[in-house]
């Protein structure tokens, strides 16, 4: 065979292979998407400051754990938040458990401090028409229990962006068509989540204590890229990694957060309010039965 028909048939050979991974990649159902993502997701625990304008207002944690069967994710956030002249403290807890492959099986949340405690917890329930039974427990009230169709894949609020993310390769203009679940009117928002714009962050990833200050301080940090992520209607600017995990947030209120070391957070924190119980540490992701 000679040299021009050996080029023709490799070119060949490629653009076949083009055509078909086309092919596969523009009829991917959005479960087969869901699996995917379900798939690339990893463990890894998160640590962020709540900042009012200079002043940190508030710590939080974010941890996903995964097993061969379940993806969890905990979300944890402690704060005392200048509203007006009052102080809101407030000390919330999330728990949300998936499938491998990113379906909803059920979740949490836990609010405690200067609300009425509350406990909201969500059930997936399948038929011929997916529902999420949700039941909001309040002390010294009956439980109220309500139910949402869900016609697009149900996410916890930080959990949507992995959709967006781990599906391809982000780029900006992607999108995807996502149900969140609103803790404030306790039903499902569909919502279509965009990528706005990309840049690069410096994340503190570890701290060193300085004895002069009694602080904890920076002692290096690591460029992280990120990608804006918005909604249609939502006040929320968030920036995630690669991995759909938040970066940092803000909302017209003037209350932001940012990813940093845990000693930053948690650490300055409970130097910060020593009185306050349990400002050590964020609780553990709780390891359930699978």
């Amino acid at each position: 065979m000679s040299r021009k028909a050996i080029a023709i048939a490799v070119i060949a050979v490629w653009v076949t292979g083009l055509a078909l991974l086309y092919r596969r990649n523009s009829t991917r159902t959005p479960e087969q998407g869901l699996t995917e993502a379900g798939l690339r997701v990893s463990p890894a625990t998160y640590y962020y400051t709540l900042q009012q304008g200079e002043k940190q207002v508030g710590a939080a944690s974010s941890a996903i754990d995964t097993s061969k069967t379940r993806v969890i994710s905990v979300d944890f956030v402690r704060g005392e938040i200048p509203v007006g002249k009052q102080v809101l403290r407030l000390e919330a807890r999330s728990e949300a458990r998936f499938t491998r492959g990113l379906r909803l099986r059920d979740f949490m949340i836990r609010a405690v401090g200067g609300v009425t405690p509350f406990t909201l917890r969500g059930v997936m329930q399948e038929g011929e028409e997916k529902t999420l039974r949700i039941t909001t427990e309040t002390k010294g009230e009956r439980p109220i229990t309500q139910e949402a169709v869900a016609t697009k894949p149900v996410f916890v609020p930080t959990m949507s962006p992995l959709l967006l993310m781990l599906t391809k390769n982000p780029r900006v203009g992607d999108t995807a068509r996502v149900a969140i679940f609103d803790p404030l009117s306790r039903g499902l928002r569909e919502v279509t989540i965009r990528i706005e714009a990309d840049s690069l962050f410096l994340v503190a990833d570890s701290a060193g204590f300085d004895s002069t200050s009694g602080r904890w301080l920076k002692a290096h940090q690591d460029s992280v890229r990120g990608w804006r992520i918005t909604g249609k209607a939502s006040p929320l600017t968030a920036w995630v990694d690669a991995s759909g995990r938040l970066l940092a947030a803000s909302e017209p209120g003037g209350v932001s957060l940012a990813r940093t070391a845990f000693e930053l957070a948690f650490g300055n924190w409970r130097i910060d309010h020593p009185a306050s119980p349990g400002t050590a540490a964020p609780p553990p992701v709780e390891r359930r039965r699978r």
